[in-house]
């Protein structure tokens, strides 16, 4: 019996060629092939391992999240301060100013509504300050047509209209005049709209008192900053 020497299998003992695979049986075929090695005997297969990840690369991350914080943190510390040397900040309506020498500043409501308001305890004046949503898209003429027709509707009649500016926004007052049995009064009116939100100021004073009050709601105003 031979065994062939490619595919194992057994063949008569004058055979020639392996029965099963062909081979040749003749007497040193099996030279130019490498012996059939055992399961066992076989090198195994070396798949190189993965590259081990950088040791610095959590240090990068880590630097880099300190720098962003640091960055975030000097914006925070460095920006301008809008309220800076103000003495009134307004919580409810978002804005600062400072108050004019010898008034007063606190809060008001006059019936559902609330305000800021600006007074002068020796004298009957006052500035109230409120602040409304508007309805998407509402411009400052259509706020401030919106205001003068408020004051049409109380019987007042609301005089022509300037052009102001309130912290850069662009900004509307008028004057209206009243006559009572207690005197004459007049009311100025300024009105902004800073995004969705309309501003209405409402200086109150005697006719005798409006010159000079009139002077302080101007530089009121003029330190008037939206925070």
């Amino acid at each position: 019996m031979i065994v062939c020497p490619t595919c194992r299998n057994a063949n008569p003992e004058d055979a020639s060629f392996c029965s099963r695979c062909g081979a040749s049986l003749a007497p040193g075929a099996t030279t130019t092939m490498a012996p059939r090695r055992a399961p066992g005997e076989r090198p195994p297969v070396e798949i190189p391992a993965p590259k081990p990840p950088s040791r610095a690369r959590p240090w990068i991350a880590l630097g880099a999240l300190v720098l962003l914080a640091g960055g975030v943190g000097a914006f925070l510390l460095l920006r301008p301060d809008p309220c800076r040397g103000a003495d009134f900040v307004s919580e409810r309506f978002g804005y600062c100013v400072v108050t004019p020498e010898g008034w007063v500043a606190g809060e008001a409501r006059i019936g559902d509504v609330q305000l800021d308001e600006f007074q002068v305890p020796s004298a009957a004046t006052t500035v109230f300050v409120e602040a409304v949503d508007l309805a998407e898209g509402t411009d400052l003429a259509a706020f401030g047509e919106l205001v003068r027709r408020r004051d049409e509707e109380a019987g007042l009649l609301p005089g022509p209209v300037r052009e102001t500016r309130l912290d850069g926004v662009d900004a509307q007052q008028w004057d209206v005049e009243l006559t009572t049995g207690e005197g004459g009064f007049v009311m100025r009116e300024v009105v902004a709209v800073r995004g969705e939100v309309g501003y209405r100021i409402t200086l109150n004073a005697s006719a005798e008192d409006f010159p000079v009050h009139a002077e302080d709601l101007r530089r009121m105003l003029a330190s008037w900053r939206f925070a």
